[in-house]
Parts: structure tokens; sequence; C-alpha cells
């Protein structure tokens, strides 16, 4: 987590900082709830990026590669399941909260941290960055889900998909709601 403090770091070339927003961790910030938020466990070292202009500056990427997301890799049939069991261990729920980042508490750490302790670690380092994009993600309507899935085409996403799709923003949200930052 610490690197994403270095303060060398700008944030990226022409991206309209809100006054929030101070540094690249702030920004950072951004990136882990986002991940925390869709399910990203695909967010390894080499899906994370700065760009380096020679005589102009260092700067943080934009945030990319958010494909293992929503459940994306399960098939219907585990999403259904996941969707309709009374078995906890088997539940949507425990999927979500198992969600894995790549990112570790310390360098001698033996375990990932999951996508929602990877945010929680970032609001320790940038609170008040993780505080106002908290408060933006709280005022996303929940409907705004629903009809943004509705708008994929059937051939890209299938109708179980949509559904463990939406449950997922929907429980990872209330879940990323019920933090103290």
């Amino acid at each position: 987590m610490a690197a994403a403090s270095i303060p060398f770091v700008k944030l990226p070339i022409g991206w309209t900082v809100p006054p929030q927003i101070k540094d690249a961790a702030g920004l950072f910030t951004g990136y882990l709830l986002l991940d925390a938020l869709v399910g990203n466990q695909d967010r390894h070292h080499e899906n994370w990026g700065i760009i380096f202009l020679p005589e102009q500056d260092v700067f943080l990427a934009p945030t990319f590669d958010h494909a293992s997301s929503l459940g994306r890799n399960e098939s219907d049939l585990k999403r259904e399941e996941r969707l309709v069991t009374k078995d906890k261990g088997r539940s949507i729920e425990t999927y979500v909260e198992r969600a894995k980042s790549a990112l570790y508490s310390t360098p001698f750490s033996l375990k990932p941290l999951t996508t929602l302790g990877a945010f929680e670690a970032a609001a320790k380092i940038s609170p008040d960055a993780a505080r106002y994009w908290v408060e933006k993600l709280m005022n996303i309507d929940a409907q705004n889900y629903a009809a943004i899935l509705k708008n994929i085409p059937d051939q890209e996403i299938t109708e179980w998909g949509r559904k463990f799709a939406i449950r997922m923003l929907d429980l990872n949200a209330e879940r990323i709601s019920q933090l103290e930052i």
C-alpha cells in the first residue's frame, strides 16, 4: 500500500481534479473502491500503471483491466446456484466477502487483502479521499446498476450474469457504506 503514497507521482494527464482529491494516492484510493464495488480480483502488479514522460513527470495511469469483475468468470450454473442457495458458504454474500485483491498488507503477509480490505488500507493512507469516494458511491441510485446492465447486448451477458452483477453491486455498496472511515 505504501507505493500509492509516493509523493512524486502526479494525477493522470488531463484528469479533471475534484477539490477533495489532493494527490495520486487519493485517486488510487478511488480505484480500490471501484475494485471493491465490482469485485475485481485481477488487480495484480501488472494491472496498475504509471506513465513516465521524460522531462515532464511521472503520472498515475487511468484505471484499466476490469474484465475479472462482477462474477464474469463464473458460469451461469454457478451464478444461479449462488443466488438461490440456502447454503451460506455457497451464497453470493460469501462470494463477495471472499473476493481477493492481489495486494498484501505488508511485504511479509501470506494472504492477500480482500478487495474491501485493500480499500480500507488505502483509506488509512488517504482518509479524506476515501470519504469522498464513499460519498460519491452512496449518491448512486442502485437502479442505475440495472439500467446500465440492461444496455449490454444479450450476446455479451446472460440474464443470470445481469442478476448476479446487480446483486454483487448491491451487496458491495452496502458493505462499503458500513465502513468506518
